[in-house]
């Protein structure tokens, strides 16, 4: 704990809402990385005090998060992000298949798999229900315990009807 407050780091961080979030919920944000210059300029902008990697994440490897950060896995309690969500947009269901955007989370299980946090958070649009069990299968095969649920942000006080498709994780008491 850094603070006294758990320690977070964001894979595909955009400019920072999913950080906010988790910011008001009282965690450190210590880390976001995007590949989109532009929002990694607003997210260094919305936190001033974490370091910010303007790059692709299949450049990056989590030695290198953790060498820019000076602190070791134990130090991260929590990895949140969402990889890009347009190849299982709705809106684009012609690209679903081969989309190569579709193989991001599998950077971000990599992350997760060395870094090693006690939990993660990771978020999608709902059209990724398609491969939910190979994304939740990736995560048990590093040692997490993990569930997916569609979520609704009307259901949670925000004025929009936004379903998004949440999996969180933990590795608390289950055998590596």
């Amino acid at each position: 704990m850094k603070n006294n407050k758990l320690v977070a780091i964001d894979l595909f961080c955009g400019c920072g809402g999913f950080s906010y979030g988790f910011q008001q919920a009282g965690f450190d944000m210590v880390l976001g990385i995007d590949m989109w210059k532009d929002a990694t300029v607003t997210y260094q902008h919305n936190f001033p005090n974490a370091c910010v990697i303007n790059d692709d994440i299949t450049n990056i490897s989590a030695d290198d998060i953790l060498s820019r950060l000076g602190m070791n896995a134990d130090d991260i309690d929590v990895i949140i992000g969402g990889p890009p969500c347009q190849g299982f947009s709705m809106a684009n269901r012609q690209r679903l298949i081969d989309d190569p955007r579709n193989h991001l989370y599998k950077s971000y299980v990599e992350v997760v798999k060395k870094v090693h946090p006690k939990f993660f958070v990771m978020e999608n649009v709902k059209g990724m229900l398609s491969v939910a069990e190979q994304v939740k299968e990736d995560f048990r095969a590093i040692g997490y315990s993990v569930e997916c649920h569609i979520l609704n942000a009307k259901n949670f006080g925000v004025p929009q009807n936004r379903e998004r498709l949440i999996y969180i994780g933990n590795c608390l008491g289950v055998d590596n």
